[in-house]
């Protein structure tokens, strides 16, 4: 009996180390078929697209078969996601050729050598993201402004495919400059190329039509091998892949130096990000659809992985394929097995199948990337946002023509830029509401979300919507101020219910002292309510108890309001309904918790009997001869 307790700390230390020693040790047999499904859509998938991806990364096309492997076995075993496939990534590719390119030669042996250690650079980085738990930093880059990037992305990836379909060289520069020079060049187009690229893209689009299941990449490949080999158009001037070299590379380690490091270092840091931004989505859909949990830093781990697995295997940095991993979904896959029997065919195919593809044609491969990015366009996303919110689709607006008219690098820098702006603006900007009292009901709530609200002459009620923090603690100050200046009778005193004020630091601590001696030079009270625990620790911590009084601080806003109305020199008919109202429930409640306490509990006893004390005195003195307000 004892040997499986002290078994059980290990399995769970396994599983979540590697994730994948769950699925071993819960698989079922009959998984298996449907894992095998799956793995062959990947691979029917993944060798036309790798292949093209690895042409975006500046590389030969074999070398999506060094990469892909090490990428679909490593992530597998250590990502968190069942159906999600990490293998190539168009968004990724174009990233590390336009980081490689500002050092290296493309095609060179040094270009080659650098991608590979640039791969090697971010999949540390995602992994070490992952062990020190950083998964939430996604939240500050912004989904909106992700959208614009990634749209971008894919008009620059297909610019530089296009050309490609019309036998002609790619210009140079950003897309613009690209995008001038096909316009100007058009007359030198190959008419018989064209021919190709323009009836892949028709044959492309059209199988897709007819099936979402159907590898239709794979199947104009092999309808373009066929072609080009039986009328012989690699003699009539169409460009094709030409010699692929069969089997595999050793893995080993990028003979680079610090200096080499240093200058890929901020586009590794670029990759993961994008890498991460552009899988944790399509993890968490496929993992509320199964109904299981990802973990963010775990996906670090396993991206990390997998991009130091496909850097030390010489390929190029690799991501997460949206596409593949729907059709693996789509097939029935239940594990990461279909992962990893991905990997396996995949290899066969390296190993044994390479030389069918010396006749593939480039036009092909542009046209295989253009369909497949086209899916990065998201017109509808970016409608969404306009209709929505002006903020956001200017932000992402701001980031699809910083990559387009700056290229890849600085728009990924630009990017991120307006994410952390926008985090910083939108922190820095206060949210205030106002309170007031819901007729018939002693609930107080946003003035703009209840009816005829009844708010408390000579009482300000706000409440901060947010933590207050160095970033929003001056403007927080002067919103108080510009509130109080509004208000439409004299103020005696500005109450702040800090319910969901659970980050208050010493910069925001120092604000409140510095509000209250601005309201007290006005003769204008400072009072707090419902104050969070941490909040109250750094309240007394920083003297701002002190400061205040502990007087007032309150429980409820209700109790600071009947204190309020008790010492107000003038009361109302409304406001003396709202006391006698108040202070009757409040006792039915302190009368309630004393009856329900065990008689041992003599101490919170004698409380309540002294609250109820007060309260009945406080009835008394509010009521004057025959129950009307004194």
């Amino acid at each position: 009996m004892a040997q499986p307790q002290k078994t059980r700390p290990a399995a769970s230390l396994l599983a979540r180390a590697v994730p994948f020693a769950s699925t071993v040790r819960d698989y079922r047999p009959a998984w298996l078929k449907r894992d095998l499904v799956g793995a062959l859509t990947i691979t029917a998938l993944l060798i036309p697209e790798g292949m093209a991806y690895a042409e975006l990364a500046g590389l030969p096309p074999t070398a999506a078969f060094y990469a892909a492997p090490a990428g679909l076995v490593l992530y597998g075993l250590f990502g968190s996601s069942r159906q999600l496939v990490v293998a190539v990534s168009a968004a990724v590719a174009v990233l590390s050729a336009a980081t490689v390119g500002a050092l290296a030669q493309a095609g060179s042996p040094r270009f080659v050598v650098l991608t590979a250690a640039l791969a090697l650079m971010a999949g540390l980085i995602s992994l070490l993201a992952g062990v020190l738990r950083l998964g939430r930093v996604a939240q500050f880059f912004s989904a909106s402004v992700l959208t614009g990037f990634v749209f971008g992305l894919a008009l620059v990836i297909a610019i530089k495919q296009v050309p490609k379909l019309f036998g002609l060289e790619a210009g140079e520069g950003n897309f613009f400059e690209r995008l001038w020079f096909l316009a100007t060049h058009l007359g030198g187009t190959h008419l018989v190329t064209l021919l190709v690229g323009a009836g892949s893209l028709l044959v492309l689009l059209g199988l897709e039509r007819v099936s979402e299941r159907l590898p239709a990449a794979l199947v104009v490949l092999a309808l373009a091998i066929g072609v080009t080999a039986l009328l012989g158009l690699d003699g009539r001037g169409v460009h094709v892949v030409g010699k692929v070299q069969a089997g595999l590379a050793a893995p080993r380690l990028p003979d680079v130096g610090w200096k080499d490091l240093l200058g890929l270092l901020p586009g590794a840091c670029g990759i993961a990000l994008v890498a991460f931004a552009e899988a944790i989505g399509p993890a968490r859909m496929l993992a509320a659809r199964h109904g299981y949990e990802v973990n963010a830093s775990r996906e670090l781990v396993g991206l990390g992985a997998a991009n130091m697995g496909a850097g030390l295997f010489q390929g190029f940095s690799i991501g997460c394929s949206l596409s593949k991993s729907a059709a693996n979904d789509a097939a029935g896959a239940r594990t990461q097995v279909s992962s990893i029997l991905a990997a396996v065919l995949t290899l066969l195919v390296a190993l044994f199948l390479t030389p069918l593809f010396r006749l593939l044609p480039e036009a092909t491969l542009g046209a295989i990337v253009v369909v497949a990015v086209s899916g990065m366009m998201d017109v509808r996303e970016m409608r969404r946002l306009y209709r929505l919110r002006r903020a956001d689709f200017i932000g992402a607006a701001v980031a699809l023509v910083g990559v387009l008219a700056l290229d890849v690098l600085p728009g990924l820098l630009l990017a991120v830029g307006v994410s952390l702006f926008l985090t910083v603006y939108r922190a820095s900007v206060p949210r205030l509401s106002e309170l007031g009292r819901a007729p018939g009901t002693l609930a107080f709530s946003d003035v703009r979300h209840s009816p005829r609200p009844l708010t408390v002459p000579g009482m300000l009620l706000l409440r901060p919507n947010e933590g207050i923090f160095f970033a929003n603690a001056t403007s927080l100050r002067d919103e108080v101020i510009e509130r109080l200046r509004r208000a439409p009778g004299r103020v005696q005193a500005v109450l702040l219910d800090l319910e969901v004020t659970a980050d208050l630091d010493v910069p925001g601590a120092d604000m409140l002292v510095s509000l209250h001696d601005e309201l007290a030079r006005r003769g204008v009270t400072l009072e707090f309510a419902r104050i969070m625990a941490p909040t109250r620790r750094m309240l007394d911590s920083t003297g701002v108890t002190a400061k205040v009084g502990e007087a007032h601080l309150h429980a409820q806003v209700l109790d600071a309001v009947v204190g309020h109305l008790t010492h107000s020199s003038s009361v109302t008919s409304e406001e003396h309904e709202l006391l006698h109202d108040g202070l009757r429930r409040l006792r039915g409640l302190v009368e309630e918790a004393d009856s329900m306490l065990d008689e041992k509990e003599t101490a919170d006893r004698q409380r309540l009997q002294e609250l109820g004390q007060r309260l009945r005195r406080a009835e008394s003195e509010l009521e004057g001869p025959g129950g009307a307000p004194h």
